[in-house]
């Protein structure tokens, strides 16, 4: 068969493509390339860079959403992993571990709504000025259509320990415990919070002391400043554990099986 087929193509020349085709095939490759690498960092949503690639936080599904209290006692929050804000958003660098200043938070979704809980740790609160640059407070950018990159738009501003008057779409709720160390915050995505689906997400906190800005600390890869415009991920995952009772349901179906 193979002898046929050679014998096939040196009878017929007309099957050997032109040097001209095969010049215009490489330029289409090379331009769907070309495209392809342009396009797919944004479409994905993920940080780009050396040491930024695919940096994300999986936000679990729970079946009992938690009271936006702002005291982190929800059994939802036990069982979480959180993600730390360890890293200096001035210089990219780590943050080094200190027992008087650290951040962390967790996320969770349930019914349409991501749920945020937020732990600040700082010696020195500072609440009492009239202006926001002035006092501490934190920095959310929420990318519910997953563009990539920040948006004004969807950029909060959240004062520590203060009642916000108005919210935007989509927070819902600010809520502040433990004098002003702890916080819960919702945000209503409806059908955009479902298994699978990516949201562009990050958190900052600035540090204020004394009216003047000490620190800026965030949850973003190594390397990453304040000047990036990209948006690590924040994807909805769901992976319940079948509770006692219903371990004790599907063991009765199984035994009327046989």
């Amino acid at each position: 068969m193979r002898d046929t087929a050679l014998s096939f193509l040196k009878a017929d020349p007309m099957n050997y493509p032109k040097k001209e085709e095969f010049m215009s095939c490489n330029r289409h490759i090379l331009a769907l390339i070309s495209l392809l690498l342009i396009t797919v960092p944004c479409a994905l949503g993920h940080v780009t860079g050396a040491n930024l690639q695919n940096f994300q936080y999986n936000a679990d599904f729970v079946s009992v959403a938690p009271i936006v209290d702002g005291y982190l006692d929800d059994p939802v929050w036990e069982q979480v992993i959180p993600g730390k804000l360890d890293k200096n958003l001035i210089t990219g660098e780590h943050l080094p571990e200190s027992p008087d200043f650290s951040g962390s938070f967790a996320a969770v979704w349930q019914n349409g709504f991501l749920y945020v809980a937020i732990k600040i740790l700082d010696d020195q609160l500072e609440t009492r000025k009239t202006k926001l640059l002035r006092e501490d407070h934190l920095i959310l950018h929420v990318d519910p259509h997953h563009s990539g990159r920040k948006d004004a738009l969807y950029r909060f501003e959240i004062p520590i320990q203060k009642e916000m008057d108005t919210l935007k779409y989509p927070l819902t709720r600010v809520a502040w415990g433990n004098d002003g160390q702890t916080c819960e915050l919702s945000f209503r995505l409806d059908d955009l919070a479902r298994k699978g689906n990516s949201i562009g997400f990050d958190i900052a906190y600035h540090d204020v002391d004394g009216g003047h800005l000490e620190n800026k600390i965030g949850w973003v890869p190594e390397g990453y400043t304040e000047d990036n415009d990209f948006l690590p991920d924040l994807i909805f995952t769901a992976r319940i554990e079948p509770s006692r009772q219903q371990k004790l349901i599907q063991w009765g179906h199984v035994k009327r099986l046989y």
